[in-house]
C-alpha cells in the first residue's frame, strides 16, 4: 500500500481528522454523565452518584501522564507515525467497549469497575495522542506556519469534543428517557468504532515526519534529562495548559450537567450550546494561530487569558440565570477565548525535535491530569455543598495565573527557522533552551 506524503497540508488534514475522532470518543463520556449514573451505579445514587461519575472521569486523567511520557519517549526514539496509529486503536476500542458495558442491575460492582479500567485506557491513549500529534504536525510544515498548524490541531480537538457532545445531545433529544437508560445511551459510544477505523486508515498511510527522519537520534530521551534542560518551559507550560484543560472540562463538560441539575436548562439545550461554543473555538483557533505567526504567541495568549479572567464570572451568571440565548452567547465567548490559547505552537518551539514529544507529553500530561481531569469533580463537589459560585472563580484564578505565565514567557517569532528537515536537526535547540 502506498502511503501519503507527510509534508504540508496533506499531513495536517490526515492527522487532524484522526485527532478529531479521538476527542469525539473522550467527550461522549462527559456528555452522558447524568445517564451513566443510572446505568452503572446502584439505584438512588442521586447527587453522590454524579460526584462518583466525575471522580471516575478524573481517574482516567491519572493515566494521561503515563501515556504521554511512555508514548512520547517512544515517539522521540522510534518515530511519530506508529505511535499515532496505535493511539487511535486504543481510544476507539475502549470507547466502543464502554458502549457494551452491562448495567449495575446485571453485574453489580463489576459495571463501575470495568468503566474505571476502560477510562484508564482512554486516558493513556489521549495522553500519548496529544504529545505525538502536535510534534508530527509542526514537523510537517515550515516554522513560519506553526501557529496556523497548531491552531488546526486545537480546532480538531474542539471539533471532536463538539461532535461527541452533539451526538449525545441528539440521542438524548430523540430517544425516550426509558429507552435512553436501557439502550439509547450506548449509541454515541458505539459510533466510535467506525469513526476510529476511518482515522486508522488515514494514519497508516502517512510517512514519518521530515524533521524526525532527518534528526540524529542516538539515545532514548529520559524524563530526568528533559526536566533538567527544560524545567522552566514545563512549569510555565503547565499553567497555560491548565487554563485550557481546566476551562474546557469545567465549562463544556461539567457545566451542562450543572445546568440540568439546577433545572436551568434541559440537557439537549445545554449540550447543543456547549457544542456551539466548541465550534466557535474550532473556528477561532486557526485564525488566531495564524495571527500568532505574525505577531508572536505572547500577545495572543495574553489576550485570551485576560479575557477569560475578566469575563468568566459574569458569563457564568448569563449561562445559569438567563435564557438559552444567553447561554449560547456565554459558550460562544468562552470558545473564542480558548481559540487564542496557541499552546501547541508555543510548546513545540520550546523543545528540540529529539525530545519534543516527551517534553510536550510531560507538560500536557501533568496539567491535564492535575487540573483538567479534576475540574468536573471539583465542580460537582462545589455544587453538592451549595457553592456553585466557586466554579467560575476557580477558572478565573487559573486564568490569572495563566496571564502571569504568559508575561514570563519569552517572545518568539517563528518565521526565521524551518524545523521541517531543511536545516540542522537541532536548529531550534539554541533558541528554546532559554525557555
Amino acid at each position: 500500500m502506498t502511503r501519503g506524503s507527510s509534508t504540508g497540508p496533506r499531513a495536517v488534514v490526515a492527522t487532524c481528522v484522526a485527532n478529531a475522532v479521538e476527542w469525539y470518543d473522550f467527550a461522549v463520556y462527559g456528555a452522558m454523565a447524568s445517564i451513566l449514573v443510572v446505568v452503572v451505579l446502584p439505584p438512588g445514587s442521586g447527587t453522590t452518584g454524579l460526584v462518583a461519575i466525575f471522580a471516575l472521569f478524573a481517574t482516567s486523567f491519572l493515566a494521561r501522564p503515563v501515556g504521554a511520557l511512555y508514548v512520547g519517549i517512544r515517539a522521540d526514539r522510534f518515530g511519530r507515525r506508529r505511535a499515532l496509529a496505535a493511539m487511535i486503536l486504543l481510544m476507539t476500542g475502549a470507547t466502543a467497549a464502554i458502549g457494551l458495558l452491562l448495567p449495575w442491575s446485571a453485574v453489580g460492582i463489576a459495571a463501575p469497575a470495568c468503566l474505571v479500567f476502560l477510562r484508564l485506557v482512554q486516558g493513556f491513549s489521549s495522553g500519548g495522542e496529544i504529545s505525538t500529534s502536535i510534534s508530527f504536525l509542526v514537523e510537517s510544515v515550515p516554522r513560519g506556519r506553526w501557529g496556523w498548524c497548531g491552531g488546526w490541531h486545537t480546532a480538531t480537538v474542539a471539533l471532536g469534543l463538539a461532535s461527541g457532545i452533539a451526538a449525545a445531545g441528539v440521542v438524548t433529544a430523540v430517544v425516550p428517557v426509558d429507552d435512553l437508560e436501557t439502550w439509547g445511551w450506548r449509541i454515541p459510544f458505539l459510533v466510535a468504532l467506525p469513526l476510529g477505523l476511518v482515522g486508522l486508515y488515514v494514519r497508516v498511510r502517512l510517512d514519518e515526519s521530515p524533521a524526525f527522519a532527518a534528526a540524529d537520534v542516538r539515545d532514548t530521551p529520559t524524563l530526568q534529562g528533559v526536566w533538567r534542560s527544560h524545567a522552566g518551559v514545563v512549569r510555565t507550560g503547565f499553567v497555560l495548559v491548565a487554563v485550557l484543560a481546566g476551562t474546557v472540562n469545567m465549562w463544556f463538560v461539567y457545566l451542562p450537567t450543572h445546568l440540568v441539575s439546577q433545572h436551568s436548562h434541559r440537557l439537549p439545550v445545554a449540550l447543543a450550546c456547549a457544542a456551539a461554543g466548541l465550534l466557535a473555538a474550532a473556528a477561532a483557533a486557526p485564525v488566531l494561530g495564524s495571527l500568532s505567526d505574525r505577531v508572536g504567541r505572547r500577545p495572543i495568549m495574553a489576550a485570551a487569558t485576560s479575557t477569560l479572567c475578566i469575563l468568566v464570572v459574569p458569563l457564568f451568571f448569563l449561562a445559569t440565570q438567563g435564557t438559552w440565548i444567553t447561554l449560547l452567547v456565554a459558550d460562544l465567548l468562552v470558545g473564542v477565548a480558548l481559540g487564542g490559547m496557541v499552546i501547541s505552537a508555543h510548546l513545540a518551539e520550546c523543545f528540540p525535535v529529539t525530545v519534543r514529544a516527551t517534553g510536550i507529553g510531560l507538560t500536557f500530561g501533568l496539567a491535564t491530569a492535575l487540573v483538567g481531569g479534576t475540574a468536573p469533580l471539583i465542580g460537582s463537589i462545589l455544587d453538592a455543598r451549595g457553592l456553585s459560585i466557586g466554579i467560575p472563580l476557580y477558572l478565573a484564578c487559573w486564568s490569572a495565573a495563566g496571564l502571569a505565565a504568559v508575561m514570563r514567557s519569552p517572545q518568539k517569532r517563528s518565521s526565521g527557522d524551518d524545523d521541517r528537515g531543511s536545516g540542522p536537526p537541532h536548529a531550534p535547540e539554541a533558541v528554546t533552551r532559554n525557555g
